[in-house]
């Protein structure tokens, strides 16, 4: 995408987007991405919110001539698949393996049509109200208008059972076993009530306890009609107790058929006509016999008591269903007599008047005639198979049986059988070749019609051929497999009835499972012939073709009616095969013709009430009559809007949304009959910003649907979604808040000032009370020498501060405490004093700064006492602590004089430190009698670091050893030769003890022998001196803390100490960057913001989400999350952290020895350096910290048991008027409950409440909010007068990321950011929680008007459950129960409809809404339903990282060891419309590029899904391919380049140097 370009609305509205820019790649790795660097605030908008501009454009990158070389080739392999890209791929699935279960659901997916059509919508109407046949073309979705009509019927039920009234039952009615399971799959996955199914056997002994458990426990039952007329035979049930009959395929209902004894038998006995049943019929045609239409139409009214409904205009339907473009005659030579082979004359005369082969022997001399002598005799080598011969010896003995045959005659036919079999052994069968001698003129003008027609190789290319006998199409498939006369492209199948032929060779039933896995590879193409019998015309939903034949001749007008139906193909033919000179076979398909143009009047002559006429009928027409519609002109351009061009308008902005390119999107349309005319209500897709409108009453429904079209445009006008040409706008410019808008660069960085120093030490002055805080060890014996305590004395009382470790090396640490005395000590000027010296001598004798300061100059005192570590410092008076001894006695003796003849124990104890070097300072342990000045310093002695020792030395003596003086100092100090000569050790001058990685070494002190004249013997007690060299890493992480408590201070946020400090410490230069190597770390500083921060961005998100739903009820999903974006997006963090100058209190510097130092003293002796106050801070880290205060806020309030410091952190960090809540309570203090949750409840909703109190537990106050929790985007808002779950979705996903995120940072203390956002990753995926909506059955209960999202929904499931109950038998095989199955089962399943995850997170909305905003009901349901799926988060451990970019990434470095492999991308313009897609509509193309060559590529909307949809497709390609392959195949040589350079550098003496393999940008 090229710099400045606007991105594309498709990728809008996703925080993990937005933040996901600051270290996005582009998109296309020859041009610059959008600058994030350079976001400059635009001002206040007129509604007070804050809006940004898009970036500036960056200056273009410098490309290398590698990278320009691959865009080039890349381009030119652009240019010559440009007319390829925008077509789609199929998707291949495996169903060989699959269960009936799953096939079935697969099956009746593809049932109901893609959207619901005006016409069906106005049928379910009439439907409602008086009782209607529905003669609708096969393929138009009478399916749907019965589930509509049956959802309503229980919905009215529910109603009239809340009253009191008996409870009724509905009936769904078929004629064949097969669409019992079908139709039942429809209406389960449609409907959230329980219906049973019922066929054949599945109730042979049931009784009356049995149907009448069943009739209570289900709303509807799904069954073969005979069962529910022996139901009533057997007053089971009676025809009051049903409300609703419905009849698949109603037109069988004649004679005696079981449809039409109901009627006779049950329905007109009921003699009060209110209490009878609803009826609803549906066919394809009344007509099915050879009878006149109207008089089978008028016998069919009659005996359904109901009135037939059609189209009055087929075009209304014609983008529904298609006719044959072309119907041919095919005419073959006359069959001849019937004569039989010579092998079927020596079969028979075997077996012939054996009962079992009686049904063959005809079949096979019909064949001869009819397929030819081949297929006769093939016939019998299929009958008589090798395996098969034991199964014919023992059913041609039960047969004789049957017949009462003697046992001697079994043993006689069971000879001939053997002999039969040997018989056809031995025939010799001829070759199959296109011959008349060998096949009949019929089969021979199959083969070349088929022959013709798969020749193209059109992989589109279907076939049905119908056959009246299964015999026939056995035989034929065989023919067709036979590699002489095989078709080239064709592939045949068999689709026949269920059931056993005993004519047939293979005596195995067929069962509805065998159908629906034939008709699914018919659809994929693994088939595209299918020979079939009647069972393919009716019922059974098969794939539309492009080419029928009817191999044998229909009988009725329904069969040809319904076999003609399955040719709804564009340019699709027809073939009725006749034989030539047949004048019957001439004579049927005239009468057919005639029959079919007489139902097609009389359809045209029934009343308008009787007709569906759509919502397109006439117009003009009908606007004429309403010459007073309103219009509206555009001010600026006098652009005009009316009713008719509204519709026009309004297509052409839903056709600019962002959509894949195979989605056509269209406006949906329901028109309502309401008192006074048809009102309507326009649905427009998910991406669209307005989504609904309702038009106003009028009389007809045409012009209903303009208004509706009309009151849309308006609002599309008032949100500047239209321009003032009344055009869209979304192809050239975007919503006001974009990502690109609001995020900020890490990279970006600029030079801030920095705080070194707390608040509390600028107080200076004369004090008269000072506030004690002892400095203690928890491990005083890790320090290696004896010590005691040091105290810190202030003006003001410090907060209690963290305790943290100091390290004295490997192994050895210790946690400081800083204890608080309880009270404050009273001081005076000689006490100030005292202290004063005492603190000076310190700094001057240990750290070798000798400061000229008055008491009122300290910001601190230092003082000692004669406590231990362990005692307890907060039980006693401060005045008891101190060593008021200790330092009386500092301040009078400077130094500890020495006169030569001191005793021994002078010698012991003493710590000394030399004036002339401050890196030598010891502890002397006692005198060496045996050593004088002028020995030589034994071996093994650290040497000292001084001048004169290296150059002007004679000798390397003791003496030499202690002097430090340059040797012109030297010549004036005269050192006596007599004196003692002491055993000492050398301190380590190491300051940073709070970094974990130092050394023992580092800090060992060194063994050496002094003498004591040029050095200084210091008044300190050793023990104290001992803590002092621990003072600088204490009082730094001292300085730190309280500085970080200043910023809370500053923000009113009382924080716990360590979390305040926790917030604002930064340890590298991309502390943000968790899973890269860390720039310019700094050691020592403790745990940095990245864990806080991780939790606050959570509690940030649910916040101003709740905040946000609360105050802005009028806008939908798609302005809820500009509005947030607006909140918690880094741009307006950093902002706002910016207008309080938070940046200066980040800690961003570890320990440096040089600014620990009090300030403002005067320094009279030691080395000076001027301290650098400023820091360098990227943009994006100040934001992170924003949020890393909000988490560390967060459990600072968790302590108290509430969020209320949180919430308030998260005010002042977003600085919006959205935003101004101060504790928990003020959000539902400010929530209003909308009309529509508190209107009256109907029985429905409050039957839900009941059913989802007994699943889930918790009872909803308000039923009307838990329904909306479950309406789809597609249900009409008019119907129920809900809103759908969008904006509860939009809140209950940020309350279920808080449960989740929470339970996680609690779980696992001590993981870092990279590691809980992974596994968070699974915990809120789409994957999971659609698996979870399945598991608690929340699927059947969502509301929605769109058969396409149950189909998903029913595919989902059914992957779903069958997951399930794999991993359960696999944890029964691993010795487990099955309640221990893996809980990750889910992670190979497919990505669930979005509807599903949606409907949970909708429903926790929903209950955090109705509890009053009571947070516990989220962890309730976190706690029941979630947690004990992640008991175990190994499970989880590489959930992330399987997207497909991410794994391609690692394959290519890691096991292919290629780095010269890219993703790029380009925006390319769809040229035809052939796919569906606009003329001149932009998409982008991605190709995996190797070694200059596309190894893979994919199409999309957005370069997202292009890139994601490429590396699946190069995974693919890649799955078991070996390196070598890999090599050869793409000319990849970056392996052997890699040994070479890591050769080279061994020879260069770099052995084992490990060599870093280059992964460009754009790929990971």
């Amino acid at each position: 995408m090229p710099p400045g370009a606007l991105l594309s609305p498709s990728e809008t509205l996703a925080e993990g987007d937005l933040l996901s820019l600051d270290n996005s790649t582009p998109d296309d790795t020859s041009q610059a991405s959008p600058g994030a660097d350079t976001d400059t605030e635009h001002g206040d908008g007129d509604d007070g919110g804050k809006q940004w501009e898009l970036n500036a454009p960056q200056k273009p990158r410098k490309m290398s001539e590698k990278k320009r070389a691959d865009n080039a080739t890349f381009d030119i392999w652009l240019e010559e698949n440009q007319q390829n890209l925008s077509k789609g791929t199929g998707k291949l699935v495996m169903d060989e393996e699959r269960s009936a279960n799953w096939l079935m659901r697969e099956f009746e997916n593809q049932k109901i049509i893609t959207n619901p059509r005006d016409y069906q919508l106005e049928l379910f109407e009439r439907a409602k109200t008086q009782n209607t046949i529905a003669v609708l073309d096969t393929g138009s979705g009478k399916t749907l208008i019965a589930a509509l009509l049956l959802r309503w019927t229980i919905q009215n039920e529910l109603e009239n059972r809340s009253q009191g009234h008996p409870k009724r039952i509905a009936f769904f009615l078929v004629d064949k076993v097969a669409l019992v399971f079908q139709q039942h799959a429809v209406l389960t996955c449609n409907l959230d009530y329980s219906v049973a199914k019922f066929c054949g056997q599945m109730i042979d002994r049931a009784s009356s306890e049995f149907w009448k458990e069943t009739f209570e426990e289900n709303m509807a039952i799904v069954c073969t009609s005979e069962i529910l007329y022996q139901c009533l035979h057997h007053s089971y049930i009676r025809m009051d107790q049903i409300n609703l009959l419905i009849f698949d395929e109603c037109h069988h209902t004649k004679k005696n058929h079981p449809y039409a004894r109901i009627i006779k038998d049950f329905y007109i006995e009921n003699e009060e006509k209110e209490t009878r049943p609803r009826i609803l019929g549906m066919t394809a045609s009344p007509v099915d016999a050879q009878i006149d239409p109207r008089l089978a139409a008028a016998e069919l009214e009659g005996l359904l008591h109901s009135q037939i409904a059609t189209v009055a205009d087929p075009t209304i339907i014609q983008h529904t269903i298609s006719k044959p473009k072309e119907e041919i005659i095919l005419e073959y030579d006359r069959r001849p007599r019937e004569w039989t082979t010579v092998l079927h004359q020596s079969i028979e005369a075997l077996v012939g008047k054996h009962n079992h082969f009686a049904k063959a022997l005809v079949f096979t001399s019909q064949a001869t005639a009819d397929l030819g002598p081949w297929c006769a005799d093939r016939y019998w080598q299929l009958f008589f198979k090798q395996e098969d011969i034991a199964k014919l010896e023992t059913q041609a003995e039960r047969s004789l049986l049957r017949h009462g045959a003697f046992s001697q005659l079994m043993d006689l036919d069971k000879n001939r059988v053997r002999e039969a079999h040997e018989l056809v052994k031995n025939h010799e069968f001829e070759q199959p070749r296109l011959d008349k001698s060998l096949f009949s003129s019929k089969v021979l003008e199959l083969w070349k019609v088929l022959h013709d027609q798969f020749s193209s190789q059109d992989l589109m290319r279907r076939c049905i051929v119908f056959v009246k006998q299964r015999n026939t199409a056995n035989m034929l498939v065989d023919l067709l497999k036979q590699p002489e006369l095989r078709i080239p492209g064709l592939e045949p199948g068999i689709l026949i009835g269920g059931g056993r032929n005993d004519s047939s060779w293979d005596s195995s039933t067929t069962s509805y499972r065998d159908q629906v896995l034939t008709i699914i590879k018919f659809k994929k193409g693994e088939l595209n012939c299918i020979f079939a019998t009647s069972v393919a015309e009716e019922g059974l939903d098969i794939p539309d073709c492009n080419i029928i034949i009817r191999f044998d001749l229909y009988d009725t007008l329904i069969q040809y009616i319904q076999s003609r139906g399955r040719a709804r193909q564009e340019k699709s033919i027809y073939i009725h095969m006749i034989e030539k000179g047949n004048y019957e076979q001439r004579q049927k398909i005239h009468q057919l013709k005639q029959s079919e143009e007489a139902l097609r009047k009389f359809c045209e002559a029934m009343p308008d009430t009787r007709k569906l006429t759509g919502n397109n009928f006439k117009m003009d027409y009908f606007l004429r009559k309403e010459k007073d519609q309103p219009q509206y002109t555009v001010p600026e351009t006098g652009a005009k809007l009316n009713y008719k061009q509204s519709l026009i308008c309004l297509a052409n902005f839903v056709s600019s949304l962002p959509h894949p390119p195979e989605t056509n999107l269209t406006p949906e349309y329901t028109v309502n009959t309401i008192e006074g005319g048809f009102q309507c209500e326009v649905i427009l897709p998910a991406a669209s910003p307005v989504r609904s409108a309702i038009g106003k009453v009028h009389g007809s429904k045409a012009v209903a649907k303009c208004s509706a079209a009309f009151e849309m445009c308006l609002q599309l006008l008032q949100g500047n979604y239209l321009d003032l040409h009344l055009r869209p706008i979304f192809t050239k410019q975007l919503p006001a808040m974009r990502n690109a808008r609001l995020a900020i660069s890490s990279k970006k960085k600029e030079e801030y000032g920095m705080r070194l120093k707390p608040e509390v030490w600028s107080a200076l002055g004369e004090p008269t009370e000072l506030f004690v805080m002892a400095l203690t060890l928890a491990n005083p014996e890790a320090l290696g020498r004896p010590s005691l305590p040091l105290l810190l004395l202030t003006r003001r009382r410090l907060p209690q501060v963290a305790s943290f470790p100091i390290y004295f090396g490997k192994s050895r640490s210790s946690v400081v405490n800083c204890v608080l005395a309880s009270e404050p000590i009273q001081v005076g000027e000689a006490r100030l004093n005292s202290l004063t010296a005492f603190t000076l001598s310190i700094f001057r004798d240990v750290f070798s700064k000798e400061y000229e300061a008055k008491f009122s100059d300290l910001p601190y005192f230092l003082a000692p006492t004669c406590r231990e570590h362990i005692f307890d410092f907060s039980a006693v008076s401060s005045n008891e602590l101190i060593d008021w001894d200790t330092v009386k006695y500092v301040q009078e003796n400077d130094i500890i004089p020495y006169k030569f003849d001191e005793p021994d124990e002078f010698f012991e104890n003493k710590y000394v430190w030399d004036p002339w070097d401050g890196a030598r300072k010891f502890y002397i342990r006692g005198r060496r009698h045996d050593m004088k000045p002028t020995d030589p310093v034994p071996e093994g002695i650290v040497a000292p670091s001084h001048r004169a020792w290296r150059t002007t030395c004679g000798t390397h003596d003791i003496l030499n050893y202690s002097n430090s003086l340059w040797s012109k100092s030297r010549a004036k100090f005269n050192i006596r030769g007599d004196q003692a000569v002491v055993d000492a050790e050398l301190l380590s001058v190491q300051r940073n003890l709070l970094d974990d990685s130092v050394r023992d070494e580092d800090l060992e002190s060194k063994p050496c022998f002094l003498i004591l004249e040029p050095l200084k013997i210091s008044p300190l007690p050793v023990e104290l001196v001992a803590m002092a060299y621990n003072f600088p890493a204490i009082i730094h992480r001292l300085d730190s803390n309280l500085v970080a408590l200043d910023a809370c201070n500053m923000l009113g946020l009382s924080i716990r100490p360590d979390l305040a400090l926790e917030a604002f410490t930064k340890d590298s230069d991309n502390t943000d960057e968790h899973d890269a190597e860390q720039i310019n770390f700094q050691r020592g500083m403790g745990n940095n913001y990245e864990r806080l921060e991780f939790l606050g961005d959570a509690f940030l998100k649910m916040a101003t989400t709740i905040a946000i739903y609360t105050l802005i009820p009028d806008k939908d999903e798609f302005e809820y999350h500009v509005e947030r974006m607006v909140l918690i997006c880094n741009r307006n963090l950093f902002n706002n952290a910016l207008e309080v100058k938070l940046e200066e209190y980040i800690r961003s510097m570890a320990f440096n020895r040089r600014t620990w130092y009090p300030e403002g003293l005067t320094l009279k002796r030691g080395k000076r350096k001027d301290i650098r106050k400023k820091h360098v801070l990227a943009d994006k880290s100040i934001a992170d910290v924003c949020e890393a205060i909000i988490g560390a806020a967060y459990l600072t309030a968790q302590e108290a048991g509430n969020f209320d410091m949180a919430i308030q952190a998260v005010t002042k960090m977003v600085n919006d008027k959205n935003h101004r809540m101060k504790t928990w309570s003020d959000y539902y203090a400010a929530y209003k409950k909308p009309a529509w949750q508190i209107m009256p409840t109907n029985s429905v909703q409050e039957d839900m409440v009941e059913k989802f109190h007994k699943r889930m537990g918790y009872r909803f106050q308000y039923p009307r909010l838990l329904r909306s929790a479950f309406q789809h985007p597609t249900y009409p808002t008019s119907w129920e007068k809900l809103p759908s779950y969008q904006r509860l979705e939009f809140l209950g996903d940020a309350l279920l990321d808080m449960a989740c995120i929470d339970h996680l940072f609690h779980r696992f203390p001590g993981a870092d950011p990279q590691w809980l956002t992974e596994h968070k990753m699974a915990m809120v995926s789409n994957q999971f929680l659609g698996c979870l909506a399945v598991h608690i059955g929340f699927h059947r209960s969502l509301q929605h008007n769109s058969p396409a999202v149950q189909s998903e929904i029913a595919a989902y499931v059914t992957e779903i459950e069958e997951a399930l109950a794999a991993a359960k038998a696999a944890a029964v095989v691993e010795g487990k129960t099955e309640e221990d199955f893996a809980r990750n089962f889910w992670v190979d399943c497919s990505r669930p409809p979005k509807c599903l995850p949606d409907t949970i997170e909708a429903y926790v909305g929903a209950v955090f809404v109705d509890s009053s905003y009571n947070y516990q009901t989220v962890q309730d349901f976190f706690d029941q339903h979630i947690k004990f799926w992640f008991e175990d988060m190994r499970l989880y451990d590489t959930f992330a990282n399987k997207h497909p970019v991410t794994f391609l990434g690692h394959e290519m470095q890691h096991r292919f060891h290629c780095q010269e492999w890219r993703l790029l991308t380009r925006e390319i313009t769809v040229e035809d419309d052939e796919e569906g897609g606009l003329m001149g509509e932009k998409q982008v193309v991605c190709a995996v590029r190797v070694h200059g060559q596309t190894l893979a590529h994919s199409v999309s909307q957005s370069a997202r899904y292009a890139k994601i949809g490429a590396a699946k497709k190069a995974l693919r390609e890649l799955e078991g391919m070996e390196q070598a392959e890999f090599q050869r195949r793409v000319g990849c040589d970056c392996a052997i380049k890699a040994e070479e350079k890591l050769e080279g550098k061994e020879k260069e003496g770099k052995k084992g140097e490990e060599v870093e393999i280059e992964v460009h940008g754009s790929a990971i």
